[in-house]
């Protein structure tokens, strides 16, 4: 039996579970590589494969690249909240594009931050740690 198993799990050594949806495989190593040894990191590469991870595994935090071919960030988030399981988990967006207008369309969503990329390490985490409640 486990330490999860028999209830004995410090809470303190559980890792809170993300995923990261980007189309760009080279964004999902980089950023994987970051977050690795202190959360538990799924990846995407598009909003088909996330939704079907999410329709059956929760996690604590959506890491989603806003501009993707094909289906946009936004409508992304939308049939994410259509799914039970993420309803109610909180997004990251992450997006190259500076200008006002993106940034406007971002925060329309109410996602709970949006982060440049290329994005820091420590950038990163912190918006993390902020978003999970872990300052």
């Amino acid at each position: 039996m486990t330490r999860e198993e028999s209830g004995t799990e410090d809470e303190s050594s559980i890792k809170a579970k993300i995923i990261i949806i980007d189309d760009d495989p080279l964004v999902l190593k980089t950023i994987r590589e970051y977050l690795k040894d202190e959360f538990e990191v799924h990846v995407a590469r598009g909003g088909e494969g996330a939704c079907s991870y999410l329709e059956k595994n929760r996690v604590d935090l959506i890491l989603l690249d806003y501009e993707m071919p094909g289906e946009k960030g936004d409508s992304v988030l939308l049939n994410i909240r259509r799914i039970p399981l993420s309803s109610r988990t909180p997004a990251v967006f992450l997006t190259g594009a500076a200008d006002p207008h993106t940034v406007a369309e971002i925060l329309r969503l109410r996602p709970q931050g949006y982060l440049l990329k290329p994005v820091a390490r420590e950038k990163l985490i912190e918006k993390i740690h902020e978003v999970l409640g872990k300052n």
